[in-house]
């Protein structure tokens, strides 16, 4: 028979802490004293199963199918494109979905849902609006982006959404606006220097500072302006940025003169900002980017310097 301090070897060796994923060998029995192995089979005999405290969302949502058809009218006012979508997310519930078409020529257009109440499950119709397109013939969906109120993102592509249900639909009487929007010299930076710490005329400490561009846009496609947005990069890193930009609510607006605002905090890290990035989108879906020096030649003084 084996000796006692074998078998407590033994029970020592198999001692393991269970979790609700797998067990895992808790020590290796080699080398321990009597007293420890005691002590480790002694666990043993009242060690518990561990199982989770709450149950986390880490799942992105599952797209089941999609549904894009029929014909439309681009020259009817309010021409809209119905995509019908299954959503399902397994705990936290679907947020967000973006889907987009794209055209023969590789012009898009875009649509959007947001949840007011999270739902596991979800059947969706979005509408993409279609009046000012430019391209007739058979539009298809492009892709589709879902997110979950866990921030769990999922995207597909256009292989995958073909096998999901019918995703093409035909285009006709297009008349839409087919010229990128641009921008035009003479624009202002209202804020070129700027103090994070100091909240703006009239408002409590602790308020964050406002930093601001004025920028001359033009889209001589018909269908207007609809939206800028900048990007200001720390002149010497280049990865600490701050964000500006503006909407153009009312449609057909083929010149403007546009402010773009951001927000900076006290935890902005002070230095001299110069611009990235400008996008200029109009409401055919066109859009225009410009990078760095390029965008100097629309502004008085492109750098924004942010202080303590």
């Amino acid at each position: 028979m084996p000796s006692p301090l074998i078998r407590l070897a033994a029970v020592a060796s198999a001692v393991v802490l269970v979790t609700g994923a797998q067990a895992k060998p808790l020590a290796d029995a080699a080398g321990l004293t009597p007293a420890q192995l005691a002590h480790l089979a002694r666990s043993q005999a009242h060690q518990r199963a561990i199982s989770p405290l709450y149950n986390y969302d880490i799942k992105p949502p599952v797209l089941k199918s999609v549904g894009v058809g029929g014909k439309v009218h681009a020259n009817l006012k309010n021409a809209q494109a119905v995509v019908s979508l299954s959503v399902a997310d397994n705990l936290s519930g679907v947020d967000t979905v973006v889907v987009t078409l794209v055209s023969p020529t590789g012009q898009t257009a875009s649509g959007s849902w947001d949840s007011p109440f999270e739902a596991t499950r979800n059947e969706l119709q979005i509408g993409v609006d279609m009046s000012n397109v430019a391209d007739d013939g058979e539009w298809h969906l492009y892709s589709v982006s879902v997110v979950d109120a866990n921030g769990n993102v999922a995207s597909f592509d256009e292989a995958t959404l073909a096998s999901l249900g019918r995703t093409t639909l035909q285009v006709v009487g297009a008349t839409g606006d087919y010229a990128w929007p641009s921008a035009q010299a003479g624009g202002v930076n209202l804020t070129p220097t700027v103090s994070r710490s100091t909240p703006p005329r009239g408002m409590l400490p602790g308020s964050w500072a406002r930093v601001g561009v004025k920028l001359k846009l033009v889209d001589t496609g018909g269908s207007g302006l609809r939206a800028a947005s900048m990007t200001y990069c720390m002149q010497d890193t280049w990865w600490d940025c701050i964000y500006l930009s503006a909407d153009v609510p009312v449609r057909g607006k083929d010149s403007q003169t546009l402010t773009l605002g951001g927000k900076i905090t006290a935890y902005t890290t002070p230095g001299v900002y110069v611009p990235y990035s400008l996008e200029v989108y109009d409401y055919a879906g066109n859009s225009n980017t410009f990078y760095q020096d390029e965008i100097s030649s629309y502004l008085d003084n492109p750098a924004i310097t942010i202080t303590e």
